[in-house]
């Protein structure tokens, strides 16, 4: 007896459908679990990084805003050093990245009526905790004071700031909206009792905009504090600077500050000056400036020469 195609048994194909349907629908499960699962805990490339440091503040602070930045090779280039002028930049240090900035030679004139001419050996200490959020330490570090104002010349140990950097934004060039970040810091006691001026908070709002003929602005403004006969009194203060690139490893810059710079190390009321960064490598640069006051209130000159390295 034949069978035609109608009479066959369909047994065989319908077992044969119902494979394929379920391994259809476990591999669009698989695609639905993975795809799941990737939204919830997005791979951060940190944790495979070449530095341990790194991935351990992978693990510490996780985020998933930019996580291939933690793998980039460090470089002092980029961001550079913020001692090297007197604003900051709101551009903060990818995670696990170490700069030590350093400056052994600060000189600062005369302050009519408010100092003596100081000599200072600071530091700033920096860290990516993520790559948006820094940690930061500064001092001014050993401080030698001349005599006057009926006193006699000093030495010592000038208070520590802690510090914390956060990076909000990059800049829009289409529409020039500046890069922007935000700076909170808060100089402790903790010092030689000839320099201790008390417990004093500052936070300031950072910017940077790129101009015309490859210049780049980088200006603050803030709140910070002042301490006088009657008390601790806020204080508007505000910082910036210009900087143009002659080649890739060398810039030069105007900058001022209008009654303090961005790291509570100078106090005046306008001071204005200029300055450079030379980069020898992508590890290490040199950087030096100086600025002087506009009025009776500001110091005759202040000079700096420091360096700062990328770890």
């Amino acid at each position: 007896m034949r069978w035609t195609a109608a009479d066959r048994p369909r047994h065989h194909t319908t077992r044969g459908s119902m494979r394929i349907r379920n391994r259809l629908f476990g591999l669009v499960w698989a695609f639905m679990a993975g795809g799941i699962a990737c939204a919830a805990e997005p791979q951060d490339a940190a944790r495979e990084s070449q530095y341990p440091w790194t991935r351990f503040l992978a693990e510490a602070f996780p985020e998933g805003l930019d996580p291939e930045r933690s793998r980039v090779p460090h470089t002092i280039r980029d961001p550079g050093p913020d001692t090297a002028n007197y604003p900051n930049s709101p551009e903060t240090l990818p995670r696990g990245a170490i700069y030590v900035e350093t400056s052994p030679v600060f000189f600062t004139g005369a302050l009519a009526t408010i100092q003596p001419q100081t000599y200072n050996f600071e530091y700033l200490l920096r860290m990516g905790l993520s790559d948006r959020v820094e940690f930061r330490l500064f001092s001014s570090g050993f401080t030698w004071q001349a005599a006057g104002l009926g006193q006699g010349a000093t030495t010592g140990v000038s208070p520590i700031t802690f510090d914390t950097k956060i990076h909000f934004w990059e800049e829009n060039r289409e529409l020039f909206l500046p890069a922007v970040g935000f700076e909170a810091f808060i100089q402790t006691p903790w010092g030689s009792p000839a320099f201790n001026a008390g417990t004093q908070p500052g936070l300031m709002m950072l910017f940077r905009n790129t101009l015309f003929w490859g210049l780049t602005a980088e200006y603050n403004v803030g709140i910070a504090a002042d301490s006088t006969q009657a008390g601790y009194v806020p204080i508007d203060v505000a910082q910036w600077a210009i900087t143009k690139e002659i080649t890739e490893d060398f810039q030069v810059f105007v900058h001022g500050f209008q009654n303090e710079s961005a790291l509570p190390r100078v106090s005046a009321q306008t001071v204005v000056g200029g300055g450079f960064v030379w980069f020898p490598s992508d590890r290490l640069s040199m950087f030096g400036n100086w600025g002087a006051g506009t009025d009776k209130s500001g110091p005759a000159t202040t000079f700096q020469l420091g360096f700062a390295g990328s770890f």
